[in-house]
């Protein structure tokens, strides 16, 4: 875990209050700040941050939140307080943060077995993970899910959205971007986020972190197969020195897919990163990369002439800079800018014999588009005094799509977003801590929106801090939601028929999210965890009707509301327990529908999209003669399952995965294999009523660790 100890500088943290400053660092080189490595310490809190080694780059935090923190050595790894900027856009400790955090990292998403980020994300609790490529690609959703669409998340790969307006908004192809093997770490934000990230993250933030150029040195491969048509392969190669390294990674992943979909899937991904220290306290990083997914879609039953069995394709490329600059100890800034560009090509021939179609019989019928999306962020953090630090700055966005297929006539939507952010951290007594941030944000899609946070920490006693607090957010409509059109012409390009007419009048969406929180941290006993109390009223809800022709209105009123919490246990190096529950009910319900015959489905999918009860636990141990173990089980109760189908049916689900390791020499370099078995209780239901995850097991060979 600790592999940068021997190049790590040497770093003075000095202990102000009971937050983490940075006095003074000798960089050798390092220039990633977008690693932080999590241990423990049986020290109390205050002796343990007088003591905390780190490997920091001279540059300051980058502007969508990464930072690099180091432990002293591996005796270390079970006493330190997690250190995460996902939040905020400042460095906080964990019990510091305005609301609740999960951390997943490397070793456990390895020792998980998970083949994807997504699917490990059914773990954190109030997450539900679908893996079907039905509508779109893998998803993961907090708090509920009424269509077909992850468009309340805000994911992050490096701090880069990987949000696409395309069709009704998604971060479905974002959770793609890397292959599992290449992320060091995974900040789940569990709330509003909207006071430091504006639109879309609307019911919290993934941030994915990439391993660091300099954390990955050498050659490293795998390859995994097994049942259900399981085949995957990696590589990845770093290179470098202090000052500059770099790194290029390889992968190909898939499966057949689930029981009742077209099924198979296949996903090619090629990344970069590079790293520069340019001296004086600057850095520079750099990443690119490319991502292809071909996947079935459609139904082989007879009669579904308007979504037949075929391959589609969707991928994805982007080009990301981060530059940093350290203008003295308490003053840094920071600039960000990215493009990313989505290609989707789904299109088929229609082929209906029903007389009335005649016409029509032939055409071509397209659900594709392309969509890019440009931003720039620049951003400036302050420390003015022991007690007192701001972060703030601005972001420049712009997202055009172009499908005449959903916008007909008009052909493409460009879309613009201004937003102005700050986040402060005010240490008014020793014990209680004020979080407060605001984003104001402009939009052509949802007009003007501006976000408040307040969140107070009040330290009880040495390892236990009480929050309270609220935040508004909003999400605006996706282009499509907001223009979109679709119509289809005979063959002669006459006699439309019209499918998607939206009305253009939709606004954003908004909550309020009140929540109680509790941060627990018991080194003497190994254990550490988060409970959290959450009120969530959504207002404007958006919903789009299936009835043709389809339109969309801000018309649902409810209210989530419930408990989850989250545990850790670590009695010792080799051994982790990690378990969560969460209980929530929706209430409230004030919604309107435009037709009556869509009624009964809708409420029923907004009562039941959160499931009422869901639990995960995962334990893992690493025994002495090198085999390790992995047991993660996760159920899920009273959830009803996105469908056209209006049944009122609700569904439940209960999984186990179980993973063996074995650690091994191969030709001088590290290797390891294992043996993992996903789902070996019964087939449940995923995505949809008729799709089913069957038991699956396969076998992976890892060498050059």
């Amino acid at each position: 875990m600790v592999r940068g100890v021997e190049r790590s500088a040497i770093c003075i943290l000095s202990t102000l209050g009971t937050h983490l400053e940075l006095k003074q660092c000798k960089n050798e080189g390092i220039t990633s700040y977008s690693n932080l490595m999590y241990r423990e310490s049986t020290m109390n809190i205050h002796s343990r941050l007088a003591l905390l080694g780190c490997l920091l780059t001279s540059s300051a935090v980058s502007a969508e939140g990464s930072a690099t923190l180091v432990a002293l050595s591996e005796r270390d790894f079970l006493g330190e307080m997690p250190v995460v900027l996902s939040v905020s856009r400042l460095a906080q400790r964990l019990d510091e943060t305005p609301g609740a955090v999960t951390i997943l990292d490397r070793d456990f998403i390895r020792l998980s077995g998970a083949r994807d980020v997504a699917d490990l994300l059914r773990v954190v609790p109030g997450f539900q993970s679908f893996t079907s490529y039905e509508t779109d690609a893998p998803m993961a959703v907090y708090h509920g899910r009424i269509d077909d669409w992850a468009n309340r998340i805000q994911v992050l790969v490096d701090g880069r959205s990987v949000y696409s307006g395309f069709i009704q908004g998604s971060a479905g192809l974002g959770w793609q971007t890397m292959a599992i093997d290449d992320v060091e770490r995974i900040e789940v934000f569990r709330g509003s986020n909207s006071a430091t990230y504006g639109a879309r993250a609307f019911l919290g933030v993934v941030n994915i972190v990439t391993v660091a150029p300099m954390d990955a040195l050498g050659v490293i491969g795998s390859v995994t197969a097994g049942s259900n048509g399981v085949a995957d392969a990696s590589a990845r190669v770093g290179w470098g020195a202090p000052g500059a390294s770099y790194r290029i990674s390889m992968d190909t992943h898939g499966d057949d897919g689930l029981r009742g979909t077209v099924g198979s899937h296949r996903t090619h991904r090629v990344n970069f990163a590079g790293a520069w220290s340019l001296g004086a306290g600057e850095g520079l990083e750099l990443r690119a990369g490319a991502l292809n997914i071909d996947a079935g879609r459609g139904a082989r039953e007879y009669g579904e002439w308007g979504n037949p069995a075929r391959m589609r394709y969707m991928g994805s490329r982007f080009f990301q800079a981060d530059w940093s600059k350290s203008w003295s100890e308490s003053q840094d800034v920071t600039l960000s800018v990215s493009h990313t560009e989505y290609l989707h090509r789904d299109s088929f021939a229609y082929l209906n014999p029903e007389p009335f179609f005649d016409p029509y019989y032939g055409i071509s019928i397209s659900f594709g588009g392309v969509e890019v999306n440009d931003a720039m962020t620049l951003q400036q953090t302050t420390r003015f005094s022991p007690n007192f630090r701001t972060v703030w700055g601005a972001e420049l966005r712009q997202e055009l799509i172009d499908s005449p297929s959903s916008f007909d006539t008009r052909g493409s939507v460009r879309s613009n977003f201004f937003r102005l952010f700050g986040n402060a951290e005010w240490r008014m007594f020793p014990a209680l801590l004020l979080n407060a941030g605001l984003l104001a944000e402009q939009g052509d899609l949802g007009g003007e929106s501006v976000s408040p946070r307040i969140m107070l920490n009040w330290s009880l006693a040495e390892g236990s801090t009480l929050r309270a607090g609220f935040s508004d957010g909003f999400r605006p409509p996706s282009a499509f939601e907001k223009y979109g059109s679709v119509k289809y012409y005979d063959r002669q390009g006459k006699n439309p028929l019209t499918y998607v007419a939206t009305n253009g009048k939709i606004n954003s969406e908004t909550i309020r999210a009140l929540e109680l929180g509790y941060h627990g941290n018991f080194p003497q006993w190994k254990l550490s965890g988060d409970v959290r109390l959450f009120h969530e009223s959504i207002r404007d809800g958006i919903y789009c009707s299936p009835v043709i022709p389809a339109d969309c209105w801000n018309q649902d009123n409810y209210l989530t509301r419930g408990l989850e919490y989250q545990w850790v246990w670590k009695p010792g190096a080799a051994t982790q327990m990690f378990w969560t529950q969460s209980w929530a009910n929706v209430s409230g319900l004030d919604i309107v529908m435009p037709f009556p015959s869509d009624s009964y489905a809708h409420n029923a999918r907004v009562a039941f999209s959160v499931p009422a009860h869901a639990g995960s636990l995962a334990l893992m141990h690493a025994f002495d003669s090198g085999l390790k173990l992995s047991v993660v089980h996760h159920r899920v109760g009273s959830l009803e399952l996105n469908s056209q189908e209006i049944s009122g049916q609700l569904s439940s689900m209960w999984r186990t995965d179980l993973r063996l390791a074995k650690a091994f020499r191969w030709a001088g370099k590290a290797a390891e294999i294992a043996l993992t078995l996903q789902n070996v209780d019964a087939p449940y239901q995923d995505s949809g009523k008729s799709f089913y995850f069957d038991p699956r097991a396969f076998v992976s060979l890892r060498v050059g660790l």
